[in-house]
C-alpha cells in the first residue's frame, strides 16, 4: 500500500481496515497480534505521509476498562471491519 499519500484520510483508512481485518483474521491469537499488527500499519503510514496512527484511546476505556481495539478485532473475525475502520480514520494525521 503506497502512494496515498495524495488521496484522501478516508480512502486510505478504509484500505488499511481492510487489510488489518485481514491480518487478524488470518491470524486470531490476542497475545501480540495486536502490537504486531499495530506496528506495521504504523510503519505503513509513516510511508503514505502520516505519523504513527494514535491508537491511545481505543487501547483501554477508562470509564469501563474496555479495550475497544480488541472489541473490534473480534468484529474483525465476522467481516465487520467498520469498527477498525473509525479507530484509524481517528488515529491519522497527516505528518507535518
Amino acid at each position: 500500500m503506497k502512494n496515498f499519500s495524495e488521496k484522501p484520510k478516508e480512502e486510505f483508512a478504509q484500505k488499511i481496515a481492510y487489510y488489518m481485518c485481514e491480518l487478524i483474521a488470518l491470524h486470531p491469537f490476542f497475545e501480540l497480534n495486536g502490537r504486531i499488527t499495530r506496528l506495521f500499519f504504523d510503519m505503513i503510514a509513516t510511508y503514505n505521509g502520516y505519523e504513527y496512527i494514535n491508537y491511545q484511546n481505543t487501547l483501554t476505556d477508562i470509564k469501563n476498562g474496555e479495550n475497544k481495539f480488541i472489541k473490534a478485532s473480534i468484529e474483525c473475525m465476522i467481516g465487520n471491519e467498520n469498527e477498525i475502520f473509525q479507530i484509524i480514520l481517528n488515529g491519522l494525521k497527516k505528518a507535518e
